[in-house]
């Protein structure tokens, strides 16, 4: 009798952090999701930008972006920019092609933002995604 009770003491003790981290696993891959989502935005952004003209492509990406629904919603969209890469200079940037920037700002309505950095955990106060593509015509 007494090691039953032992084991029900260690499973209430497990339990809670078993539970833990399976959904703080979960998570992560709700943000890599969302994370993927605003890559594939810039992807296609600069592929459309890099056969045709890309004036007024930021503002049709722009209101795609904020149209898409986030799995999280830790990061908002912030803005898009997309402009020709000639006169930049740097070893990956293509000489004659485009350069699209989606920038991103953390959502401080979250509710797991003012509990984390509660507890001393920063959390990254947003990111940006460049993509570069160029033209092999």
């Amino acid at each position: 009798m007494k090691q039953r009770g032992q084991t029900l003491v260690e499973f209430a003790l497990l339990l809670p952090l078993f539970v833990l981290f399976l959904f703080g696993t979960m998570y992560v891959g709700f943000l890599f999701s969302d994370y993927m989502s605003y890559d594939n935005m810039a992807r296609m952004a600069a592929r459309e930008a890099v056969n045709s003209s890309y004036k007024g492509l930021e503002q049709q990406y722009g209101s795609m972006i904020e149209n898409t629904h986030m799995t999280t919603n830790l990061y908002e969209f912030s803005q898009i920019t997309i402009q020709s890469t000639q006169g930049m200079s740097g070893d990956s940037v293509p000489a004659d092609g485009v350069r699209v920037e989606i920038t991103t700002k953390l959502n401080n309505q979250y509710a797991f933002v003012h509990l984390l950095e509660g507890i001393g955990i920063e959390i990254p106060k947003g990111y940006t995604i460049r993509y570069y593509m160029y033209n092999e015509k």
